[in-house]
């Protein structure tokens, strides 16, 4: 299916694409990554992958990183840093907008973006599918949706855009959702809101990339997004096995202790003039109890979590010892 097939990824430095563009390779796929320093691809990829050094503030790279491709996979992205609205929107929409048009004059045959659940929102409850509107409460978010706006509005009979909306990746090589609550576990710092008894949407690592190669082959997913997520679990319970991991329980702060300090870092915001830490919409993140429905991903794809929660974690504590996190 991949021999051979010459694809792009970008972000391939990164935590998703790594994992994305090494399965390519192990595909047979001829892999072409656009990264900002060839040094920082891992020993599984440095030799194996054809290297188009830029940077996604550097449009002209565009063209040359998709010339001769049947595929891009679009999953670098603007994460925080700079912490500036206009480094967001020139990386996460801007830049999408460009690297789009750029494969479609070299007539790529399907762009694949990588949008985010946060498109979403905080929603409290109730089952969230694709049709839910987008209610983006931070940049990141804000950024995601016009990201796939821009993707979208460069479609034509030949040229497919698919998105995708992966939920909280984690696994070997994962920071937020894998190394970090570690650390505060480690360091007794609290990482439940409330006691935890919202809901989080952990999708493996593995069980993503899985989605990635089917929505790039599949006809009906042109034009559609899909939400890809293993399912809805309590905080207290994935934020709990990291915990466990080290022998300790997960720790919890008041509601409203943090409710004050979002406020505050809202404060703060208005006076640097830089999207704050944390708000307190965002809250409804860790309290909301709404589960995601993956049912169109599982009619459409015929794409089912491949991992457990309990083997994805268990994969990921192996990864995690053996890095000295533990």
């Amino acid at each position: 299916m991949w021999l051979n097939r010459p694809v792009l990824v970008t972000g391939a430095t990164g935590f998703v694409g790594s994992h994305l563009a090494e399965r390519l390779v192990a595909e047979g796929a001829r892999v072409r990554v656009l990264v900002r320093d060839p040094y920082k691809l891992t020993d599984s990829l440095r030799d194996r992958v054809e290297i188009v050094t830029g940077d996604l503030l550097q449009p002209d790279c565009f063209a040359p990183a998709t010339r001769d491709i049947d595929t891009v996979f679009h999953v670098a992205a603007w994460l925080g840093t700079p912490n500036r609205v206009e480094a967001a929107h020139a990386i996460n929409v801007t830049a999408t907008r460009q690297l789009a048009e750029a494969a479609r004059s070299n007539n790529v045959r399907r762009f694949v973006y990588t949008s985010s659940i946060a498109v979403y929102g905080p929603v409290k409850s109730g089952v969230a599918d694709e049709t839910q509107p987008h209610w983006p409460v931070y940049v990141y978010g804000e950024t995601k949706s016009l990201g796939e706006q821009a993707a979208l509005a460069t479609r034509t009979d030949r040229f497919e855009v698919t998105i995708i909306r992966p939920a909280m990746v984690y696994g070997a090589r994962g920071a937020a959702w894998t190394t970090l609550p570690v650390k505060l576990a480690r360091r007794g710092l609290p990482s439940l809101v409330g006691g935890g008894y919202g809901f989080s949407h952990p999708v493996y690592v593995e069980n993503l990339v899985d989605a990635y190669l089917l929505v790039a082959e599949c006809d009906k997913a042109a034009g559609e997004a899909f939400t890809i997520s293993d399912g809805d679990v309590p905080w207290r319970e994935f934020f709990g096995r990291y915990a466990a991991m080290m022998g300790k329980r997960a720790r919890s702060m008041p509601a409203a202790l943090v409710w004050l300090g979002a406020a505050v870092a809202e404060i703060a915001s208005k006076v640097t003039r830089r999207p704050p830490s944390i708000s307190r919409a965002q809250l409804g993140f860790v309290t909301g109890q709404a589960r995601l429905s993956t049912a169109k991903a599982q009619r459409l794809l015929s794409w089912m979590p491949r991992f457990s929660l309990d083997e994805g974690l268990r994969r990921t504590e192996a990864w995690l010892r053996e890095e000295k996190y533990l």
